[in-house]
């Protein structure tokens, strides 16, 4: 049983001739890793309550801040796009020398981690966890309202606007990530992500690569958010997925206890 107090550093990586100081938990565990990533918008502190979590007590359990959030480096001059931070993931994944690990993303967070699985090593990647990544264009529900705006309207205008209308949304999930918004994001970071996000989404490819991939994988969701088209087709061709009640889009914040017991069943059956 792990009881390893969690520990906050930096990792140094360098791309495309920039330096990057990445910052990331990590809770040493006994039974395996998982890694976990964000989406547009998150941080490494969407997945704390993991560590709380009774049912992931003996897991490593990893996550970092994408550059433009939290304590990450970005540079306003140099925008990133979601191609950007699955090479940087990779690069994260290289230097702390990662092996047989499940990897996980979140909203964009998916998004990143299937363009990652296409250049990874599968041999490496125990198991793949989708948490309502992005898989086809309505999966958008954030990046499509920033692809219409100039960046000046968008930044002086409609990300503040956005602040507001999470909050008011009455989910706990949404007012949490509004404030990561409003406290921990860069604007132009979240902006130029965006449109990555759409345009991958757009295609079918996302949700072709996951339902193909060779190793296990499972889709998780939100009650609220059942309704999404693919669910049916994952379920019938036989791929898991499993619904977290009482959520919405954030999962990680409506319901993490229900949510990080899911993830460590499916851990339980890649063992």
């Amino acid at each position: 049983m792990s009881n390893q107090t969690p520990q906050v550093s930096f990792v140094e990586i360098e791309y495309k001739n920039r330096l990057y100081n990445i910052e990331y938990f990590i809770r040493a565990g006994t039974k395996g890793t998982i890694l976990m990533i964000h989406g547009l918008g998150g941080a490494k502190e969407n997945f704390w309550e993991s560590m709380k979590s009774k049912d992931l007590i003996d897991y490593c359990l990893i996550s970092f801040d994408n550059p433009g959030t939290g304590n990450s480096t970005y540079y306003d001059d140099f925008p990133l796009e979601v191609d950007d931070l699955a090479n940087i993931t990779a690069d994260f994944i290289r230097k702390l020398k990662l092996t047989n690990f499940i990897l996980t993303g979140t909203s964009m967070g998916g998004l990143t981690t299937l363009l990652y699985l296409r250049q990874a090593d599968i041999k490496n990647i125990k198991g793949y966890i989708n948490i309502e990544g992005n898989l086809l264009p309505e999966d958008c529900m954030f990046s499509s309202k920033v692809v219409t705006h100039q960046y000046d309207h968008f930044a002086n205008d409609v990300f503040s606007q956005t602040i507001i209308d999470m909050k008011k949304n009455g989910n706990p999930g949404y007012y949490v990530i509004a404030n990561n918004l409003e406290m921990n994001t860069n604007i132009k970071s979240y902006y130029h992500y965006s449109f990555q996000t759409v345009s991958y989404s757009s295609t079918g490819e996302l949700i072709d690569q996951f339902v193909n991939l060779a190793i296990p994988r499972i889709f998780i969701y939100g009650e609220k958010n059942s309704g999404l088209s693919y669910i049916r087709r994952l379920k019938q061709m036989g791929l898991p997925a499993s619904m977290i009640p009482g959520s919405a889009h954030f999962i990680f914040y409506d319901n993490p206890k229900a949510l990080y017991k899911s993830i460590a069943e499916f851990a339980g059956t890649l063992e």
